[in-house]
Parts: C-alpha cells; structure tokens; sequence
C-alpha cells in the first residue's frame, strides 16, 4: 500500500430492491392459454351470422396483432348478439394491449358476468386490478381464477406477486414455489423467489434461487447481477467477478454491474481492471459520486496520482460534505509533493469528521515537509490522542517515535523523513436506490 494512503473501503454490496411486474406470459394477451374447449375460440358462437363472422374477423386480427382492428370487429360482433362471452373477454385482451386498462376491466366484469367459471377472465381482471394499484382485488381474482384452474402456473406467480407486494412474505414464498413447481423453468419466479430470501437475509437459498433463475434463462440480466452481489456478499469473489461480467455483456451500459465489479476487481487487487469499470461507470453517469470515489482510490493504488487527485476533486464538486474523499484528495497531493495542497485537503476532511487521527497525522506529516514544523506539533500530539482513544498503542508508539526523529532533524532534512503508513478504516455502508424492473 502506498504511503501516506487510506484507501476508500470497498463499499458493501447492497440488493437493489427489484421489483418484477406482470411478465410476457402472465399477460392477457395469449388466446391459446385458454384451456377451455378450442371450439370456444374457433367454433360458432352465435346463430347470429353477422355477429359470428365479425367476431370470427376479430379473433384473426387479434391472433396477427392488430388489436385496434380487433376491437373494432369484436364491437360489431356484440352489437348483434350481445352475450357472446368470449366476444366480451377478447375485447378485453385487445384494449388492454391498446393501454385502455379501465376500458379492459370493465369488458373482463362483463364476460364474468355472463359466464363466472371462466378462470381466465378473474385471472386478467386480477392483472387489471393489479395494475391499477387494486391489489386485494387482484389477490381475490387470482384466487377465484386458481379455484377454476389449479394447474396455472402464472396465476400462482401474479397471487404470489400481489403478496410480495403486501410484505406478506411467507404466502408469496408459497405462492412462488407452486408456480415454479408447476412450472421449473419459470425464471421470474425463481428471480422473485430469490428476491425475497435475499430480503430475508436467506442468502445461500437466494443465491440457489437466482442462479436457477439465470440457468432457466440466461438472458435475465437481473439475475445475473443480484446473483453476483450476493456472491460479493459471501466473499466469494471469482464467482462475482463472473456474474457481473455475464450482466455486462448483456448489457454494455448497466452501470450498476460495472460498478460492482469494479468493487470485485479492487478487492482481488487488480486495479487496472477496477480502474476501467469505474471510468465506465463515470462516463455513463457523470454524476456518479461513489464511482468517482472509488475511481480516485483504485488511481492511488496504480501509482496515478495526478489523475486520482483530478478524479477526487471532482468527487468534492459532486459531494462536498464527504471527509473520507478529502482526505484521500490529500493523499494523492500529499503523494506528488504537494504538501501544501495536502494540508489544506487533510485539514478540510478534519473539518468534516474530526474523530480521525489518521488525517490529524498525515496533516501533521504535510506541515512538516511544507517546513512549518511549528504548526505541525499540535496536529501530531492530536493525532496521539485519538490513537490513544482508540487503544492503537502500536500507532502511538510509530508516531512517538516520528515526533522524536522530527525533533533531531533540521527543517531541511524533512524531505528525507520518511512519512507513516495510515491503515485503512470502514466508511459507512452506502444503500442503493430502489429500481423496479418491468419485464426482464
């Protein structure tokens, strides 16, 4: 470690609080999921001729994706013979695909109305109604819709979807676990399962959960990335390095990833590594203050000084109530002998956190070589109190003896003293932001 430095702990790796809404299969978009008689989809269902062949007309633009024109023909049909149920349900399927949820829910009302023991109507009401911010409506939907098809494997992942949202963690964790063993390659549901263990601080069970999720579907981007965080939490960082790495290939610019890989690649001392990501990161987020933090400290560790101080300085402009960042700005001046810069970035981060005699020593060390041995003593004998607070008696025993070689030396010898090494110390754990992430 270089001298003088105090590296900026790698920061703990936090979940973000994913959250997965309805998925491609649990849309009321799939005709085919309709686990009724296919005749109720391709048969008569009216002895009205001109409502059979609008409705038929209908089924077909709907089947090609053409849902405006869809709704149109299965309005038509429902004017000649308005008690065509699946008239009424495929109409909603069309208007909800158009972003008329309302207009989706009221059709659903009506097809149930006409005919209550069709599973799939309750369970796109329950994914209307979920949506809509009606959550306990959706749960009695999705039960009704279970009560008429025990075998859907998507109504057990939306029910258990509208509990996790109720915090009602042991029915979601059930409602999941149906799902996935109706379904075993259901990768949201794992992806959702291991979530909610990770929440539970369950971690190996979370860490089986997501890796079945990214095993069942190597895309899931999410997956790879929580997979890897709580590799990076057990310490088990080959691993996490290669987690982050399958995130970001599938996603060159999710900085999150980057991010924490950068945090891996430091923590297994390749630097140069850490060092790219962080830039990535960067770049991609200009704004991103902890990337520039652990940039500037990964740039010390390379030997960089001078860009690590430009990195800090523009850490300071984006948080400026930071100490830990000052004084690893002094660090990095300290390094390219610019002690009178250092002082002023040590006394900066004193200023901030003045319970830290690492900063009251590298000050004390930056005055001296600045030749104002005067004003270095008191920051010296500072530094001793903490140390001694602390009960670091090895550190003040190493500073005893550095006031003592100051004491002997000329002012013009300090450049030759050799300044102490400072041991690094734990920042506080930065929390991620919530992100909610729609259909992986």
């Amino acid at each position: 470690m270089s001298k003088y430095y105090r590296s900026i702990p790698l920061i703990a790796a936090v979940l973000l609080g994913f959250s997965l809404t309805t998925t491609a299969d649990a849309k009321p978009t799939q005709v085919s999921q309709y686990q009724g008689n296919k005749q109720l989809v391709q048969g008569l269902y009216s002895r009205d001729l001109d409502a059979a062949s609008y409705f038929q007309q209908g089924v077909m633009r709907y089947e090609r994706g053409h849902f405006q024109e869809a709704e149109q023909h299965f309005r038509k049909a429902l004017q000649f013979d308005p008690s065509i149920t699946m008239a009424y349900y495929l109409l909603g399927n069309a208007l909800f695909e158009q972003g008329k949820t309302e207009l989706a829910t009221e059709q659903y009302r009506i097809a149930i109305g006409l005919n209550p023991n069709l599973a799939e109507a309750h369970y796109n009401l329950g994914l209307m109604q979920y949506r809509q911010g009606n959550v306990g409506g959706a749960i009695s939907s999705y039960q009704r819709a279970l009560s008429l098809n025990p075998d859907s494997a998507p109504a057990y992942y939306n029910l258990g979807l509208a509990y996790d949202t109720q915090d009602r963690q042991e029915e979601a964790i059930a409602e999941y676990q149906q799902a996935i063993s109706l379904k075993p390659d259901y990768a949201v549901a794992q992806y959702n399962l291991a979530l909610l263990r990770a929440k539970r601080d369950e971690t190996q069970p979370a860490i089986n959960n997501f890796q079945q999720a990214v095993n069942s579907n190597p895309e899931l981007l999410e997956g790879h990335y929580q997979l890897g965080l709580l590799q990076l939490k057990q310490g088990r960082l080959e691993e996490a390095e290669d987690s982050l790495k399958k995130a970001t290939k599938l996603d060159s610019e999710f900085t999150p990833a980057h991010y924490q890989l950068g945090i891996v690649l430091a923590k297994q001392g390749d630097f140069k590594g850490a060092i790219d990501r962080f830039r990535w990161v960067t770049k991609l987020e200009p704004d991103h203050v902890d990337a520039y933090k652990h940039l500037g400290a990964a740039l010390i560790e390379d030997g960089k000084y001078e860009e690590a101080a430009l990195v800090l300085e523009s850490a300071v402009q984006l948080e400026p109530t930071d100490a830990l960042t000052y004084y690893n700005l002094g660090v990095a001046l300290q390094q390219q002998g610019e002690y009178e810069e250092a002082a002023l970035a040590y006394q900066e981060s004193i200023f901030l956190n003045p319970n830290q005699p690492q900063a009251f020593y590298n000050l004390g060390v930056s005055l001296a070589l600045s030749e104002r041995q005067s004003e270095a003593k008191p920051f010296l004998l500072q530094a001793r109190n903490l140390f001694i607070e602390e009960g670091n008696l090895e550190k003040v025993d190493e500073l005893d003896e550095y006031m003592q070689e100051l004491e002997k030396s000329q002012i013009n010898e300090f450049e030759d003293t050799i300044p102490p090494e400072v041991e690094s110390e734990e920042s506080e754990l930065i929390e991620s932001t919530p992100v909610e992430v729609t259909e992986p």
